[in-house]
This record gives C-alpha cells, sequence and structure tokens, in this order.
C-alpha cells in the first residue's frame, strides 16, 4: 500500500511456528519496492490461533482499511480493520458470516468499486465436489464500515444474499458462460484447457491431424501421473462432456478418455490390451490407479471412433460414464462415483493419453462438448 507521505509498506501473515502466535505483519519498504526498510510492525495477533489470512490493505477518505478473513476456510468469516495510522491501533468488525444461510465460509475475498460507485465483494465457500465456488455481494458503507449482503438474522453482521441483482454496467446483456466446447479447429489451443503441469508440447498436437487433438501416449503408472492432461473446471451443478476420440493408433497399454478429478483421479474410455499378440482395444474405467475393464470389446469400431460421455450431478455428487457409436444412443459403463475437491482445487474435466507400458501411441479427440446448467446450455434433454 502505498502511504499518505508516499512510502510503500507490506504486509504478511507470520504462521505461528515454534509456539509463536499467529500474527498479521507489515514493514515499509525501500522506495524501489524490492527490500523491507526497518522493523516489522503488529497489525493484529491471533493468540487463540483460530486462523486468519488473505489480507487486503487499502485506503478510503482518510482510512487505511484492512480486509481480512478469519475462522477457517470452511468455518469462518470476514472481517474489516480500519485506522487513521497506517501503524494502528485498528478497530475491528465481523462484517460477514454464515448467519442463517447455507453459504459456509464466506470470506477470502476483495471489496471492488465500480466506474457507476457501487461497492460489491467478490469471496469464495468450499463447499464439495465443486471446491471453492465464488459469489458476490453487494456492498454499502454506514459509519465507516462495509455491510456486505443482508443481515437475515439481524445480529448487525451481513449473510451471503440467496438473489441479489447483477451490478450496473451501463450495458444490458444476457448472461453467458465462458467457452468449454472445442472443435479443434483453430490453430492454437483455446484458452479454456490448463494442463495439469508445464506441458510436454512435443507430445500433443492440433496440426497432425487437422480438425483434431492428438495427444501421444506418454509412459505413466497411472492416471494422476499421465502427462499432458488437458483440463477444465467443472462448471455448475450438473453437467455432460462428450467427446469423440480415434483410438486406432494406440498400443497394448494405452489408455484414453475423459477423466473428472479432485481428491481421487478417475477416468473414462479405452484401454488396448494385447490378446495372443492383436491389440484389442476395450471400453475401461480406472479409479486412482485401479482398472477394471469391461466385456465390450470395441474392435468393429477401430476405423470409426468411439463417443465417450461423461454425466456430473454435483447436486448427488453422482457421476457416470457412457458410450455411443452414432453420438445418439448412449450406454452406461463402469460403476457410479463421487469426486471431491484435492490440493486445494475442486473437481476438474478433462482429457487424456498415456501407456503404462512404454512411450507409445496416440489419441485423437473432436467434437467435445461441455454443456452445464444455467447459462452453459445444458436442457433436460441432453443426457444420456
Amino acid at each position: 500500500i502505498l502511504e499518505d507521505k508516499g512510502k510503500l509498506y507490506i504486509s504478511w501473515k507470520a504462521y505461528g511456528l515454534d509456539n509463536q502466535p499467529i500474527e498479521l505483519l507489515a514493514c515499509k519498504l525501500t522506495d524501489d519496492g524490492l527490500r523491507l526498510d526497518g522493523k516489522p510492525f503488529s497489525l493484529l495477533r491471533d493468540d487463540e490461533r483460530q486462523g486468519m489470512e488473505g489480507q487486503h490493505w487499502f485506503k478510503k477518505d482518510g482510512y487505511y482499511y484492512i480486509s481480512i478473513p478469519e475462522g477457517g476456510v470452511g468455518t469462518g468469516w470476514q472481517t474489516v480493520m480500519r485506522s487513521k495510522n497506517i501503524y494502528g491501533p485498528y478497530e475491528q468488525k465481523r462484517v460477514l458470516e454464515m448467519g442463517s444461510t447455507k453459504v459456509n465460509g464466506p470470506h477470502q475475498g476483495a471489496l471492488v468499486d465500480t466506474p457507476e460507485g457501487e461497492w460489491w465483494f467478490y469471496h469464495f465457500q468450499s463447499t464439495e465436489p465443486q471446491g471453492r465456488v465464488v459469489h458476490l455481494q453487494p456492498v454499502t458503507w454506514k459509519d465507516g464500515f462495509p455491510e456486505m449482503g443482508t443481515d437475515y438474522d439481524k445480529n448487525g453482521i451481513g449473510e451471503p444474499m440467496k438473489v441479489c441483482r447483477k451490478p450496473s454496467t451501463g450495458v444490458e446483456t444476457k448472461a453467458y458462460a465462458p467457452q468449454a466446447s472445442d472443435d479443434f479447429e483453430a490453430k492454437e489451443l483455446g484458452l479454456q484447457w490448463q494442463f495439469n503441469h508445464n506441458p510436454h508440447d512435443e507430445y500433443w498436437s492440433l496440426t497432425e491431424k487437422p480438425g483434431w487433438l492428438a495427444i501421444k501416449s506418454q509412459k505413466a503408472e497411472k492416471l494422476r501421473t499421465a502427462f499432458n492432461q488437458f483440463t477444465q473446471k467443472t462448471m455448475g451443478y450438473k453437467g455432460v462432456v462428450t467427446v469423440k476420440i480415434d483410438f486406432a493408433q494406440l498400443t497394448p497399454g494405452g489408455r484414453a478418455g475423459i477423466e473428472c478429478i479432485g481428491n481421487k483421479f478417475v477416468g473414462g474410455g479405452i484401454i488396448m490390451e494385447d490378446k495372443d499378440g492383436t491389440a484389442t482395444p476395450r471400453l475401461y474405467m480406472e479409479t486412482d490407479g485401479t482398472a477394471k475393464t469391461t466385456s465390450f470389446n470395441i474392435s468393429s469400431v477401430m476405423n470409426k471412433g468411439i463417443y465417450i460421455r461423461l454425466e456430473i450431478d454435483a447436486v448427488n455428487n453422482k457421476h457416470k460414464f457412457y458410450y455411443s457409436v452414432n453420438n445418439e444412443t448412449f450406454i452406461e459403463f463402469g460403476d457410479t462415483f463421487e469426486s471431491g475437491s484435492g490440493d486445494w482445487k475442486g473437481s476438474r474435466i478433462g482429457l487424456y493419453s498415456y501407456n503404462t507400458q512404454e512411450t507409445s501411441g496416440t489419441a485423437y479427440f473432436d467434437e467435445f462438448t461441455y454443456l452445464f446448467d444455467g447459462p452453459g446450455g445444458l436442457t433436460s434433454t441432453q443426457t444420456k
């Protein structure tokens, strides 16, 4: 933060190691902003060790404000502090909590203002299986502190709103969803895709077979350790993911399909087996490295490809794989499974191709569609 005299300051959380208190510290910086200038000073101590992190420091109407979540990710609340002096002391007020709502742990966000003069508060809610779901609350200012959401239970602390109007932007527009589906016709990979690690670019291509995503199968023990997973964050509460897979170039040990990953890695699609020296493709499903092969021998569509589908139901946390040879009639395979957040991320969907025996073979993906409820285009007739 830039204080009144033009000096830069930085704040951080001390984690309370070696039985020390959890503490919010701050220090002046050198003019270039690269080094501490002087001794750190305390802004707030957490002697009860109830957890605080992710603070934001800003200046408004002659006050220095610190917005900080406390109480833990799934059980906490949002506190705002203010002082006329950057060194304090700071008066504080709890401004947002779960209260009588179902939005647990509403905190770790940021106050923002708009060109139209409105104030809003972004925060997340940690909920399964989606992980950290973003919420947006309206904000008004009263007696020098922000009032967030609505005080449903009348205890003087804001609560997340069940329904609220959208921010005023000066533009009339319908809600729309981020890009999710992909026909792989573009020369560059769509921005909706994220790799599970820094990609091995020599092992995937959009030009090897134009109009298809090619993923060369690198050796890996199981899905979790497979390279070049193409993933997306799940959106909405219900969704349908469908993709066409050309698996003719897979070799024995090869696996390719749709994945749903989070606290466990679940994949469904094609496994290539060696039956008496003949490469034989079957449908399979794997969960955390344990693969179950079905009795479906799909050699008859080796040269045509097959459609794999994943249906997501986050309301009941029940998900299921399907296959089709014509993209019209879909048949279940594998077990119904649950998903959950893991590694501080919610559940994700994705595409993969790897080989448990050697780096060999390639799977090609096309006609990838991801529909979900809300503005994501999913209707009740687009399942199964």
